[in-house]
């Protein structure tokens, strides 16, 4: 039995608990051996004070080799795959620091557009339930511009998903692994055609569960075998859609198909392409980071890094997936542009330039003090300058659980 005692703070979804550092009397738990289901169950740990943990690593998931804090997650895996290190350009890379006021007007206009995009989506898959056909020429359209937009203002793009309420509906998740997924092709270097393919995969992936019924749709925690083997059959209900419908894309009909299995023998369908077989990793990485975020299916939303973090340790035994969980890490970059992050003297600041070359110590706007009072102006504080032993990043945050409009502190600071 592979015993390990660790702290509290590593303990993640999916290990198996058999031992607290206090009596069990003193837990709100009846059982003393478990497997980890939900993070909410780590917060009642936390809230009964308790501190380290024993964990079985031959019965759930085993610890990583470092804390699962954002940069060493990172440099856990910075040399992992080495053939595309050099490649990919995270999205907190940018070439000159832009003004706080033109990281508030990108903000402004990110979150405009996906509003729009929402409503036109909600119309796409309320037809596409009527019908059970897909306006695919719509979607293409749709990609088209989301692309643009992406280009235009890629570090907005990703932050306005912060926005998001949990567990969204299926056309705001189909829309957040379709912006996810074109962030990770331009980072990769994808041509045109391929980013578009991406996108329509990322943005239809779930079309099938238009066909199903709404309970089954929003997927409790539990479900009767029946209700599963329904629910499981949506990627071969999606696929069939866009047939129907005159969809001939097979790159896109290959990530509606494949989405949901990622640890099948893919090289089982025949003559798909390394490409295609790719773009099912790379979507299906990105639909489970987004469901871990969001707190589909009833589960407590993650924050970025815990739920890149547990994606890590899923994948971790198989070369391919686990690369397409790095290749996200290096994408998402350390802090990006727009980030919440609360730092060890207890503040809250938000990240408003990266440093080259430096990327673990962004210039930083606090916008809440040690006592959580807001600070107005917002303080900068550049982490290249703070003295050995002063401040450092402890944690992400997420701006919409702690009640943070990013926006108003960047204008805050151009005023």
């Amino acid at each position: 039995m592979a015993q390990r005692t660790i702290p509290l703070t590593r303990l993640t979804v999916g290990m198996y608990l058999i031992g607290v550092d206090r009596s069990w009397l003193q837990t709100p738990f009846f059982r003393h051996k478990f497997k980890i289901k939900d993070q909410s169950e780590i917060e009642a740990l936390r809230r009964a004070g308790i501190t380290e943990v024993t964990i079985d690593a031959g019965l759930g998931l085993d610890v990583v080799d470092h804390e699962s804090s954002p940069v060493e997650l990172v440099e856990t895996i910075r040399n992992e795959p080495p053939a595309l290190a050099d490649s990919i350009a995270p999205l907190a890379a940018t070439p000159s620091l832009p003004s706080a006021i033109i990281l508030a007007e990108n903000f402004s206009k990110a979150r405009q557009r996906r509003a729009e995009w929402v409503k036109r989506l909600d119309s796409l898959y309320e037809q596409t339930r009527k019908t059970g056909l897909v306006e695919y020429d719509v979607a293409c359209q749709l990609i088209d511009e989301i692309i643009g937009d992406i280009l235009d203002r890629q570090a907005a793009c990703y932050a306005v998903l912060g926005l998001r309420q949990p567990d969204p509906t299926i056309h705001e998740h189909g829309l957040s692994v379709c912006t996810l997924s074109l962030i990770l092709g331009q980072a990769l270097n994808f041509p045109r055609e391929r980013l578009q393919q991406l996108g329509v995969g990322g943005l239809l992936h779930d079309i099938g569960l238009t066909r199903l019924p709404r309970n089954i749709v929003k997927r409790p925690k539990t479900m009767p075998p029946a209700q599963q083997a329904l629910y499981e059959s949506h990627t071969t209900q999606g696929g069939a859609i866009l047939e129907k419908s005159g969809s001939s894309d097979q790159a896109v009909l290959a990530i509606v198909n494949g989405h949901h299995s990622l640890t099948a023998q893919i090289g089982q369908t025949g003559e798909m392409s390394a490409a295609h077989q790719e773009s099912i990793r790379l979507v299906g990485i990105i639909d489970q980071y987004d469901e871990l975020v969001t707190g589909q299916t009833g589960l407590t939303p993650m924050s970025s890094n815990q739920a890149l973090s547990q994606l890590y340790q899923r994948y971790r035994t198989n070369e391919e997936l686990s690369n397409g969980v790095s290749y996200l890490i290096r994408a998402l970059g350390v802090y990006p542009l727009y980030s919440v992050v609360a730092l060890s003297s207890g503040e809250l600041a938000v990240v408003g330039a990266i440093t080259p070359g430096k990327a673990h110590l962004p210039l930083l706007y606090i916008c809440r003090d040690q006592s959580g009072r807001p600070c107005s102006p917002p303080v900068l504080l550049d982490l290249v300058h703070e003295p050995e032993g002063g401040r450092t990043i402890r944690d992400v945050r997420d701006a919409h659980r702690d009640g943070l409009d990013v926006e108003g502190v960047l204008r805050q600071v151009a005023a």
